[in-house]
């Protein structure tokens, strides 16, 4: 029932449904509470995408030697990442699942790890007895990763329909419907905080992000501009106004800040045209950068390894 709800809404709002790969939603636990994905196919098409691939110089040798070693690309042989957890304190469960060409024989080989079939996969666990990491790869076209029994519990899980939280699943259809890059949490601040910090009350941001019961964001790759949008729900309206304050506050310390070098300038630039607006219980953020601001941005924090010479090497064609 509750699967034919969000059908019907997806169809009403004129969403594509099933915008998620919905064979890697169906192996998510039950019990998650935080949710992020990327397109990558659409995201590596983009502007930007193009922009980051340049930067992988010809030939690089730590590539290469992941492709003979494993046959897989990233740059060709990714389609789609979803990553989950049920986000409990104390608790390191979580699963990143993703769709395209695994050569199966060939990563299985690179691992060396204990190899066997569960569920109709390739299932490869640890040699250390001690890690309490796994790997499985469904038909070469799906790979998990993971604790063992949460990569365990998903094979399991891989003919049933996904039953996560509905809101959390409404929202994670939409989201995917809508961005390239996207993250649902229905999970409160406070829960996610180190138990430390989560009764530290003389913190004051602290003391307002605890009072944040779920959040959301995504970013749309466009052909000359970035998009990027954000949510976060409070408990009350008068929490929310606080939340947007010290966003606010960060925004404005950071313009401050701008004269002090060329990192502080180009993040300064970037945040001005950012939108705080506040709406009953939910902080909105808005974001439209041109797509080369961002690639200036990036090269001058030096943030993707080998970018200042890709940049300039891009700045000459």
């Amino acid at each position: 029932m509750r699967q034919t709800a969000l059908l019907a809404v997806a169809f009403l709002v004129g969403l594509p449904a099933f915008a998620v790969d919905q064979q890697l939603l169906n192996l998510v636990m039950p019990d998650a509470r935080i949710m992020a994905g990327v397109n990558v196919a659409n995201a590596k098409n983009s502007a930007f995408g193009q922009f980051i691939l340049r930067q992988i110089p010809a030939g690089e040798q730590s590539l290469q030697n992941l492709m003979s070693v494993t046959g897989f690309d990233p740059r060709q042989d990714l389609v789609e990442i979803l990553m989950a957890s049920p986000a409990q304190q104390g608790s390191k469960t979580a699963l990143v699942l993703a769709r395209g060409n695994f050569d199966v024989a060939k990563i299985t080989a690179a691992m060396k790890g204990q190899t066997q079939t569960y569920d109709g996969a390739t299932l490869i666990l640890p040699p250390n007895a001690k890690d309490h990491g796994a790997v499985a790869f469904l038909n070469g076209s799906i790979a998990i990763a993971g604790d063992a029994a949460s990569v365990k519990s998903a094979l399991d899980r891989q003919n049933n329909a996904n039953s996560i939280d509905a809101a959390l699943a409404a929202k994670v259809q939409s989201l995917s419907a809508a961005e390239d890059a996207w993250s649902a949490s229905i999970a409160s601040l406070g829960s996610l905080l180190p138990v430390g910090a989560a009764t530290a009350s003389s913190n004051q941001i602290t003391s307002i992000l605890k009072d944040v019961q779920s959040s959301s964001g995504g970013v749309k790759f466009n052909d000359q501009t970035v998009n990027i949008t954000g949510q976060a729900m409070a408990d009350t309206p008068q929490n929310a106004g606080a939340l947007g304050d010290v966003i606010r506050l960060i925004v404005m310390l950071v313009n401050n800040n701008a004269a002090a070098n060329a990192q502080s300038a180009a993040a300064a630039q970037l945040l001005k045209s950012l939108e705080i607006t506040t709406d009953g219980n939910a902080v909105n953020l808005a974001l439209t950068v041109p797509e080369s601001q961002l690639e200036a941005f990036l090269t001058t924090a030096g943030s993707v390894p080998g970018l200042h010479a890709g940049a300039a090497a891009a700045g000459h064609r």
